[in-house]
């Protein structure tokens, strides 16, 4: 009898949290985004492109809405992600419009992200204040988002944040679109997307480092290659990893010729401020332009993508130092004292003039999201491996302590760091100069400051 009375009230139970979580509905605080499959079909893989329409209420004076109940717009909805995909109940989304389209803001474009964050425990911060931090830092290109309330096939699905795709196109990676299958000798060196990933693939190349670990790197864009394409990249690799760890560091220019070092202490410094570990082990994404009248475009870190295990170890050490999974590359990278010395004129920068800006643009979007954070919970508190942000305010102090004690670990390190060339405007070429030696070789204007060389413009040469 007891046993039968158990499993009612436990029935009841069940029934009840149905209920509740039919009763969520959108907070109407966020633009809402609606995406309907083609009879209503199940986005079962992150294979399988599904005939859909999208239209969005942007609620919010701030951006338009896009199409309307009655006139969405054509596209495609299918899963995306790795680990995010088949670990989570709350599902990551790539929506593809038939046409290029401005989203909420966000310049033209027919690819999207619907980034369900279920990994992000920390109100779901992590993801914006790392895209925040590298604004601020000036990387070329940071992927743009904006928090909405999704609803598939009229289920309501949560907390999202729709996103640029990291692709190469103008106002995302905006080099050069190469040809797939392409031969030309000047035609293959640019341009490339690559990723350093932890999924093998097909078109991976793999390879050790000079440590001995083994490493996979994906190939983005061009995504079918000629043998001289493929010839040309696995070159491309394998110079940059003999560099890395074959040159002496008292030599840099053969490193220094390949990799933008400036650009890399920028991305190295936003995966430092956000201690997150795992941001040389996959989703590192790294670019190369054409070259172009003979000059050789360097490899480029970024853009940064995937803060799902940011601030997890809390651990007073570099990200490189005992990480939970293997850091590529950075470990040899942070020995070599041009990198250092860029690093530290980064983290000048970034204490000086953005460490607290960035902390309370993080505190007024933490705001925006706070009620939609809530419902989130409501909607998927009792499914797999999901991080509950109910108590938001709670979770929102977390992030922002864990904010405040990494930036005060690395000032014990680097203290203010080293400030950068103050620069001056030439009244005749309009350049940026600093106030030292100018050297004009082959009709082009170079700086130098101690043993460094710069551009124009400022950019560290060698």
């Amino acid at each position: 009898m007891l046993n039968t009375r158990h499993i009612l009230i436990c029935t009841l139970y069940s029934v009840l949290c149905i209920l509740t979580a039919q009763a969520v509905n959108p907070t109407k605080t966020l633009p809402i985004i609606y995406v309907n499959t083609q009879n209503n079909q199940s986005v079962n893989d992150t294979e399988t492109q599904i005939p859909a329409t999208v239209y969005i209420d942007s609620i919010l004076p701030d951006y338009p809405s896009l199409g309307s109940k009655a006139a969405p717009l054509p596209a495609t909805i299918k899963g995306r992600g790795n680990w995010t995909w088949s670990g989570f109940d709350k599902k990551p989304y790539k929506i593809k419009f038939d046409a290029k389209t401005k989203v909420l803001g966000m310049p033209n474009n027919r690819h999207w992200c619907l980034m369900a964050c279920a990994d992000d425990w920390l109100g779901f911060l992590k993801m914006p204040a790392g895209f925040r931090i590298s604004k601020a830092l000036g990387l070329r290109w940071t992927p743009r988002t904006r928090p909405v309330e999704f609803v598939l096939n009229g289920k309501y699905m949560g907390l999202y944040f729709l996103t640029e795709q990291v692709r190469i196109a103008g106002h995302r990676v905006d080099i050069v679109e190469q040809a797939d299958n392409e031969t030309h000798p000047d035609s293959i060196t640019g341009g490339w997307l690559v990723e350093i990933d932890n999924y093998r693939s097909d078109n991976n190349i793999e390879f050790n480092e000079g440590n001995g670990q083994h490493i996979m790197v994906s190939l983005k864009e061009p995504e079918v290659l000629s043998s001289k394409q493929r010839q040309y990249i696995e070159n491309q690799l394998y110079t940059i990893n003999d560099a890395l760890y074959n040159t002496p560091t008292a030599n840099s220019q053969q490193l220094t010729a390949l990799l933008d070092l400036p650009e890399a202490a920028r991305f190295y410094l936003v995966q430092e401020i956000m201690e997150d570990c795992e941001s040389y082990h996959g989703s590192c994404f790294l670019y190369k332009d054409r070259d172009s009248l003979g000059v050789a475009d360097k490899w480029k870190f970024g853009p940064v993508w995937d803060f799902g295990n940011a601030y997890d170890r809390h651990q007073e050490r570099w990200i490189y130092d005992g990480p939970t999974w293997p850091q590529y590359w950075i470990g040899q990278l942070a020995q070599w004292p041009q990198f250092q010395q860029a690093v530290k004129e980064q983290w000048w920068i970034y204490y000086h003039e953005h460490k607290d800006s960035v902390r309370i643009k993080i505190r007024e979007f933490a705001d925006t999201i706070e009620r939609a954070a809530k419902n989130d919970a409501e909607v998927w508190r009792n499914t797999s491996n999901y991080r509950d942000n109910s108590n938001f305010s709670d979770v929102r102090d977390r992030f922002f302590r864990r904010y405040d004690w990494r930036i005060q670990w690395l000032y014990s390190q680097w203290g203010e760091g080293i400030k950068p060339l103050t620069w001056d405007i030439d009244p005749i070429t309009n350049d940026q100069l600093p106030m030292t030696n100018k050297v004009i070789k082959d009709g082009r204007l170079f700086i130098l400051v101690g043993d460094r060389i710069y551009d124009a413009t400022g950019r560290l040469i060698q």
